[in-house]
């Protein structure tokens, strides 16, 4: 706390008063001379711009002031002095008299102190002694808008035995903002309604010389009758910004004596928390950990941030997680991450009892191990999840959605015997070899379906397996070549003539044998098929094992086979038929209207394209019934890579609701649809407001839609420029006013619609 339990009883004795009172006038000449030239003392309450409150030291003697203080002048804040802020104001060190009853002595006033200093409590006349702070009524303050802002060089902050949160009614709130490269040092408990670091870093330190050692804590207000019993109290890191804690319980608090958790522990995208201690313990009711956490330092082993209070959160959720140094860290039974997973040093990820589930929309990478979690799930939205090293999973691999990237390395699955494969979606790419250890018994949809990324033909070359099994482990390679052979020249166990087979393959091994039936299934994903039966699995150049079975699933377009379990070894197993059909030209990402200007905009990317030929947009007022062509659009060329496209369908207006679908035709002839998209208008805003369209304007006819009540009246228009000066005023002629807004110069302008009624002014940009 900074205060030890005996000199707070010495404060609290009479006897003692008069001892300490003539102790401080002995030891005042010695005080006297510890301040700097230059500094600043109150003299009397009042505002801080006001010079004649304040007094200055000379180096010998303390004058009347001239100026008020700024960055580079040290302020010492008297007993009984209350100093006001009007504006904001600079300070280099504030020093604060912290005795019993001090009273309010800095009231903010809802404007910043910036301190490029320190800030000390001190008991005695300026300047004092060292102290720690009282429990004094609104000591600091008056609200959360009022704010100390620590500016400058790397430096000590809150210095050891000068500070303390103890005082209750702190009702300000900090922010650390010294800019890049500077490190602030914290080394007494600090308490406020609000802590953001904006810039720079701040150093939490632990107190070391003490048993057991202490933490400089970060708290919160804990006036129940003003704020609540809590949580309450935000801590933010905004990007750029970082903490370092060398702590284990305790960086961060609404109560410590009370265990009461703060509100908000916040880790923008961009900041970092860098975490010291072996325990680290933050006490927040709700953790945002949306920046980069950082492990390292320490000599044993560190466990996972977590939470302790009764009514802490529970910290489930990271963006970027790094270890570095050489102290292993234990991660928690669930984490979900959405960012990447960095291993720079080398101390460890211990994953070991550790659920691992990889989400969001964005790309993500595992760096510098091979990661190895009893259970890992994939429920990406968006993004690729690329590994650096091999796939070790333990126990459980949930593929939900999303696609992970092995970069030719392998996947080892349920080493433990207790789990297995649980699929709904997702994709496996650049796959060395599927390692299925300790396999069900049963194969069925869920646990016997592979989805292997096709990288030269595109979409996903799902290989399914269904029916009882004999143990063992199964291993399966794709190997991958770029097209397909056209005249296979072989007939199949049947007598079909095999026309077509792709050149990639699957190759399947480790089964204990067995002469269990089995079906075997392989996905004929962007291929063009006129019947799903034409599709047949066969060998590469051969016929395979087993019996066709009829092709199922006219979106799936599975290729099926019927054989036994110990007739998948040894056998190049792919898709082929007895038609010859041809890789679908292009691969559709995503589809989207919006209104740009005065008109729709339709907007799509393909993945890849190959042999393409154009695309024809479709409009429909009813999507049910009827579609009208209203364009194309040429191919741009064969591409391995994202595409992008647009068109503006300028024959519309933004006033109904349109669906829009995308027909894609290759150089044969043949087809794919895009999905439908709605593209929703905006005429509910006409009869309140009048609009001016397109805005800003570039080019083209321009469009007036009036709000009722104008529309309904005489209205007079009048054409402002954008520094007061009227151009035109008139009755409004709709064409003659339109022609007249083509004709002015690029610029901003203020359009006035007046009536009886009503009067509106739009703000119009011509570029």
């Amino acid at each position: 706390m900074g205060i030890s339990t005996a000199f707070l009883a010495i404060f609290r004795s009479r006897i003692y008063s008069i001892f300490l009172a003539v102790v401080m006038n002995c030891l005042y000449p010695y005080f006297s001379n510890s301040q700097e030239i230059n500094s600043y003392r109150t003299i009397n309450s009042g505002n801080f711009s006001n010079v004649s409150i304040w007094e200055i030291f000379n180096g010998s003697l303390w004058q009347p002031a001239i100026t008020k203080p700024g960055s580079s002048n040290d302020i010492y804040i008297n007993q009984t002095h209350l100093l006001t802020l009007n504006t904001n104001e600079q300070a280099k060190s504030v020093f604060i008299n912290a005795e019993t009853g001090a009273g309010q002595k800095l009231n903010l006033n809802n404007f910043q102190l910036e301190i490029y200093g320190s800030l000390q409590a001190f008991s005695g006349a300026a300047p004092g002694a060292p102290s720690g702070t009282w429990n004094s009524q609104n000591w600091i303050g008056n609200s959360i808008n009022s704010r100390l802002v620590f500016k400058g060089t790397s430096r000590i902050i809150i210095p050891n035995n000068a500070w303390s949160g103890f005082t209750t009614n702190s009702r300000y709130s900090v922010v650390f903002d010294p800019g890049n490269g500077v490190e602030l040092i914290v080394e007494e408990p600090f308490k406020a309604l609000r802590f953001t670091v904006q810039s720079g870093s701040v150093r939490q330190k632990l107190n070391t010389s003490l048993i057991p050692a202490t933490c400089a804590t970060f708290s919160f207000n804990t006036e129940t009758g003003v704020y609540g019993a809590g949580p309450f109290g935000d801590f933010i890191i905004e990007s750029g910004g970082s903490l370092v804690s060398e702590c284990n319980n305790n960086i961060l608090v609404r109560s410590v004596s009370g265990s009461i958790s703060a509100s908000l522990f916040d880790l923008k995208t961009g900041g970092e928390l860098i975490l010291e201690g072996t325990t680290p313990r933050i006490e927040a009711a709700t953790y945002q950990l949306n920046g980069k956490v950082i492990f390292r330092g320490g000599s044993s082993l560190k466990t996972f941030l977590a939470g302790s209070f009764p009514d802490a959160g529970l910290v489930n959720s990271v963006y970027d997680l790094e270890v570095q140094g050489t102290q292993n860290l234990t991660l928690p039974s669930e984490l979900s991450v959405s960012g990447d997973l960095i291993q720079s040093g080398s101390g460890q990820f211990l994953t070991s009892a550790s659920h691992l589930k990889f989400i969001g929309s964005e790309d993500q990478e595992v760096i510098g191990f091979s990661l190895s979690p009893q259970d890992l799930t994939l429920d990406k939205s968006g993004g690729t999840l690329t590994l650096n090293e091999n796939l070790n999973i333990l126990r459980n691999l949930n593929l939900d959605e999303g696609r992970i990237d092995f970069q030719g390395k392998s996947l080892f699955l349920n080493s433990s015997s207790s789990g297995g494969l649980n699929y709904e979606g997702g994709s496996l790419k650049n796959l060395s070899s599927f390692n299925y250890l300790n396999i069900p018994g049963t194969f069925n949809a869920t646990n016997g379906t592979f989805p292997f990324e096709d990288r030269y033909q595109g979409g996903v070359r799902k290989v399914q397996l269904l029916g009882n099994t004999a143990g063992g482990s199964l291993t399966i390679n794709f190997t991958e070549y770029d097209g397909a052979e056209y005249n296979s020249g072989f007939v199949d166990t049947d007598g079909t003539p095999i026309l077509y087979r792709l050149f990639s393959y699957f190759q399947f091994s480790g089964l204990a044998p067995s002469s269990n039936p089995i079906e075997l299934r392989i996905s004929a994903a962007q291929l063009i098929v006129d019947e799903v039966d034409d599709l047949r699995i066969v060998g590469t150049g051969y016929a395979a094992p087993g019996s066709h079975l009829p092709g199922l699933d006219p979106v799936e377009l599975w290729a099926r086979r019927g054989l036994t379990i110990s007739e998948l070894s040894g056998v190049n197993f792919t898709v082929g038929s007895y038609r010859t059909l041809s890789v679908l030209p292009v691969e559709w990402l995503d589809v989207m209207a919006k209104y740009t200007l005065d008109f729709p905009q339709l907007n799509w990317s393909v993945a890849q394209e190959k042999d393409n030929e154009k695309f024809e947009v479709y409009r429909s007022e009813n999507p049910a019934e009827t579609w009208e062509k209203v364009g194309e659009v040429k191919s741009k060329g064969d591409s391995e890579t994202k595409v992008s496209y647009a068109f503006s369908d300028e024959s519309l207006t933004p006033m109904m609701d349109w669906y829009y679908q995308v027909k894609q035709i290759d150089l044969t002839g043949k087809w794919s649809w895009s999905k439908v998209v709605l593209l929703k208008s905006i005429s509910g805003r006409v009869d309140e407001k009048t609009l001016i369209f397109p805005n800003p304007y570039f080019s083209g006819s321009i469009g007036l839609i009036l709000s009722g009540n104008l529309a309904a009246n005489e209205v007079i228009v009048s054409i402002s420029s954008s520094t007061g000066v009227i151009i035109s005023t008139q009755l409004l002629e709709k064409t003659s006013f339109l022609n007249q807004l083509e004709s002015l110069k690029s610029g901003l302008y203020l359009i006035r619609f007046s009536s009886a009624e009503e009067s509106q002014t739009i703000r119009w940009v011509k570029r």
